[in-house]
Parts: structure tokens; C-alpha cells; sequence
């Protein structure tokens, strides 16, 4: 990998993803659609509703695809069980950074793999 590549994949890893995608799903999935939800339908159908609507969320994005959907929704339930027990945000956002920093850097390296 080029110094330019590795620079583009730390700036993608350890900026593009918290700041442009972690911190504000994580506010607005898990600290405001999780609380809201959770106070007029309860806990358990708050976490279908916003799980869903987090991998929703990630249908444009996905070039529409519905594995990417169905892995994205996951994801926002294990997301939010993580914030239930340990009461903050820290916790799903760690999650989230570490499973689309994982992403970013293997698709660098297949992509890189690809090209040689």
C-alpha cells in the first residue's frame, strides 16, 4: 500500500467512521429512537422498530441490498442491547466503530489483492 493509500485508510478508519457515521447513528439510533420508542411501545418492540429502522437506514447506501439490510439490522439489536446494559453510548459506539473499521480495512485489502 502506497503512504497516500495508508493515509486515506487511517483518515477513513479513524475519522470518516466515528465522527461521519459512528457518532451520529449512535445519538440518533440508540440515544434518541431507543429512549422515544422505548417509553410509547415498550423495550422489546422498541428494539424490533429501531432495529429495523436502523438497517433501513442503511438501504440506500447498500446499493439496495438486502443482506447489507438484514446484517445492518442486527447489528442496531446488538447495538442496543449494549447500550441497555451498560447505560451509555460508549459501549455501541465501540461496537460500531470496530464492525465498520473492520469493513473499511478489508475491503482495502481486497480491493488492494484485486488489483495486484
Amino acid at each position: 500500500m502506497t503512504s497516500a493509500g495508508a493515509r486515506s485508510l487511517a483518515r477513513w478508519v479513524w475519522f470518516d467512521i466515528p465522527v461521519g457515521t459512528v457518532l451520529p447513528e449512535e445519538f440518533l439510533f440508540r440515544g434518541i429512537v431507543d429512549e422515544v420508542a422505548t417509553a410509547v411501545i415498550g423495550p422489546d418492540a422498541a428494539l424490533v422498530a429501531g432495529s429495523v429502522a436502523f438497517g433501513v437506514w442503511h438501504w440506500p447506501g447498500s446499493n439496495r441490498s438486502v443482506p447489507v439490510v438484514l446484517v445492518t439490522t442486527a447489528a442496531g439489536a446488538l447495538f442496543v442491547l449494549a447500550r441497555r446494559r451498560t447505560g451509555t453510548l460508549l459501549a455501541p459506539m465501540a461496537l460500531h466503530w470496530a464492525a465498520n473499521a473492520t469493513g473499511a480495512v478489508a475491503a482495502t485489502w481486497w480491493q488492494r489483492r484485486v488489483e495486484d
